[in-house]
């Protein structure tokens, strides 16, 4: 019987003991690397005691590499499709900030609307109440107000309820832009309340 140190397996023991390391030495590299990252961008600053600060809607993740079972389906029977109406409603939503060409001249038109109206509330700037709102507000074709209302509060009510008078004091708006074919246009929009350091 040979020694040990003598077989012929110990050439194929220092291979895998060999693997095993550069393995665990590659997982410890992958995993000390910093995450890369979006920095959130400052908020923007113009001198004032309030500023606005638009968002824009994320999208959703991508499942490009996620394989789905298939699925069936049955087939319905397609509706007779009912006479259209004045009352059918063709409508879209978008952030008050968004760059989409197609409503950039509009929004910028209601966005001043807005800021000629916006003023800090004289109770909660005696109480320092500061916060940020984000309301969604609808405009029907006519240009006229047709719904409001608070998606998230600031934590006050007087900054709510501020928010909410400034978009029913810039009414109405102009008219929805004919060649959009909407009926209803609803708008996002998110209103910081700072306090001047």
């Amino acid at each position: 019987m040979k020694p040990f140190w003598k077989s012929n397996r110990l050439p194929l023991q220092k291979a895998f003991i060999t693997a095993i390391l550069i393995s665990l030495a590659s997982h410890v590299l992958v995993l000390s690397m910093p995450v890369i990252g979006e920095k959130p961008s400052p908020l923007p600053r113009n001198g004032g005691l309030l500023t606005v600060h638009l968002t824009e809607p994320t999208p959703a993740p991508q499942e490009k590499d996620i394989k789905k079972e298939p699925v069936t389906v049955k087939k319905q029977p397609t509706p007779t499709p009912a006479a259209t109406t004045e009352t059918d409603v063709k409508e879209d939503t978008i952030d008050l900030g968004s760059q989409d060409s197609r409503y950039r001249s509009y929004l910028l038109k209601i966005r001043k609307r807005i800021e000629n109206q916006w003023k800090y509330p004289q109770a909660a700037l005696q109480k320092k109440e500061k916060g940020t709102a984000t309301i969604k507000f609808s405009i029907d074709k006519t240009g006229t107000l047709s719904a409001q209302g608070i998606v998230s509060s600031s934590g006050s009510q007087v900054l709510d309820d501020n928010t909410l008078a400034v978009i029913r004091a810039a009414a109405p708006y102009d008219r929805l832009p004919s060649d959009l074919g909407l009926s209803k246009l609803n708008i996002v929009a998110v209103f910081h309340y700072r306090l001047a350091e």
